[in-house]
């Protein structure tokens, strides 16, 4: 694993080399997409195999990728686009470029120039307070300036104490998914309501209405509560 770090005293920016992450499993931007287990790095694009018997490949471009949470991969892609990336060769880099490529209106995410070789990492680790003996969970997002995690990135931290606002402009959270500090996914926010979001999980299952100071990062395409997924229940509203 590789960080960026301007000075030996700051917290770095983590990442890890594509290489590194063969057999782990890749996602969608839920873990309901399941995309199967890297078995293989190429060029642009990571090959990935979903099934026992019959194996669908999967040949998803590396400007997709959004993270890695030391487990899981997950790129930016839905359960309907998935099954695009179903083949049975690898695309040669000038089809890669014509059909994914930033240039070719497939998508309005930014190119990291770095993203062929790595990915960032979102770390959640338990930190100790000082000088009591309390402990504080600390959520270590990896966040980028934009609407998605392939622009510049910077490090926001969630803490009990003296924390930054983890929002600045409310409107640009509208119809970004939501996910608990312990990683699972919670639904879409369809609306901003005075001191709180409106969220809904897919299909419009379960309905929450979460108070703003809940929300611990926003990442541009991704809002990460300070809750478990075990405490939304006192938030959770008829669908």
């Amino acid at each position: 694993m590789a960080s960026d770090n301007n000075s030996s005293n700051k917290s770095p920016i983590d990442f890890v080399d594509w290489e590194e992450l063969k057999g782990k499993e890749a996602r969608g931007m839920t873990d309901s997409v399941d995309l199967g287990e890297i078995q293989g790095i190429g060029r642009n694009y990571v090959i990935t195999k979903k099934g026992r018997v019959s194996k669908d490949t999967f040949y998803v471009p590396k400007y997709l990728a959004e993270r890695y949470d030391g487990k899981k991969v997950y790129f930016h892609v839905s359960e309907s686009q998935k099954h695009e990336f179903i083949r049975t060769s690898p695309p040669t880099y000038d089809e890669y470029v014509a059909r994914y490529g930033p240039a070719s209106g497939s998508s309005n995410r930014s190119m990291r120039p770095d993203i062929e070789t790595r990915v960032y990492v979102v770390d959640t680790t338990p930190v100790e307070v000082e000088p009591d003996t309390t402990t504080a969970t600390v959520t270590t997002v990896t966040a980028v300036k934009g609407e998605g995690p392939a622009a510049a990135a910077s490090t926001t931290r969630m803490e009990e104490e003296e924390e930054e606002p983890a929002v600045i402009d409310w409107d640009r959270v509208v119809h970004k998914n939501v996910r608990t500090m312990d990683g699972k996914p919670v639904g879409n926010i369809v609306a901003v309501l005075g001191d709180a979001i409106h969220v809904e999980s897919q299909g419009s299952r379960s309905a929450y209405l979460i108070p703003k100071k809940e929300v611990g990062a926003f990442d541009g395409s991704e809002v990460v509560l300070k809750a478990p997924i075990a405490d939304l229940g006192a938030y959770m509203r008829p669908g």
